[in-house]
């Protein structure tokens, strides 16, 4: 069992710094990984569906800023739950990542923290909550 961080851009892994001290503090495994939903499409999917047949029990947080595709296309494409984490900057200062994380269209299950400082946090804690359930 483990949380997997997926990262639309390199510049967003330093907003994710307490996201993974709270997951080392509680020694939960997490990987990192960098594919963006318009720059990597291909290798994001391959990613996703070599996931989804390993059979691991994992939680994947989606982390991604400006129109923030990231979150539904991994929704779409794996059954095992979504957090999107929408990392502030551009001109909206991150409000756009997060409309965009929370309209995405019916059928498509997505969950969303909020846009602050401890959202990280909070999605490392809820992923850990997930993941507890799955060990009952």
């Amino acid at each position: 069992m483990k949380v997997i961080m997926i990262y639309g851009s390199e510049n967003d892994k330093g907003y994710m710094q307490p996201a993974r001290d709270y997951l080392e503090e509680v020694s939960l495994a997490y990987e990192e990984v960098v594919l963006s939903a318009h720059r990597n499409l291909p290798e994001l999917i391959d990613n996703l569906d070599a996931l989804e047949s390993s059979g691991e029990k994992a939680v994947i947080l989606a982390i991604a800023g400006l129109s923030a595709a990231l979150p539904g296309v991994v929704a779409v494409k794996t059954e095992l739950p979504c957090i999107g984490v929408p990392v502030p900057g551009g001109p909206l200062n991150g409000v756009d990542a997060l409309l965009a994380i929370v309209q995405v269209p019916g059928q498509v299950p997505v969950t969303s923290v909020g846009l602050h400082k401890k959202a990280p946090l909070n999605a490392a804690m809820y992923a850990h909550r997930i993941l507890k359930l799955a060990s009952r």
